[in-house]
């Protein structure tokens, strides 16, 4: 099935999951100092920019598609 055909709920859900996942690495990345661990913090914040850039085409994609249903 086509994201653009999704209820709504399916994107709260991945916004609610991906916020969890974003704060726990966020955690991580405050909690361990860059100078004893370069490529932790670097990993723990390239993935949430990464989950969060992911989460924005989805929705992107599904706001897209209501907006051809709509006639827009």
């Amino acid at each position: 099935m086509s994201i653009r055909r999704w209820h709504w709920g399916k994107i709260a859900i991945l916004w609610a999951w991906g916020g969890i996942t974003v704060g726990l690495l966020l955690t991580n990345f405050l909690a361990s100092p860059a100078n004893q661990s370069p490529m932790v913090s670097a990993l723990t914040f390239g993935g949430s920019v990464a989950i969060l850039i992911g989460l924005t085409v989805v929705t992107w994609r599904w706001l897209g598609g209501k907006e051809r249903a709509n006639g827009e």
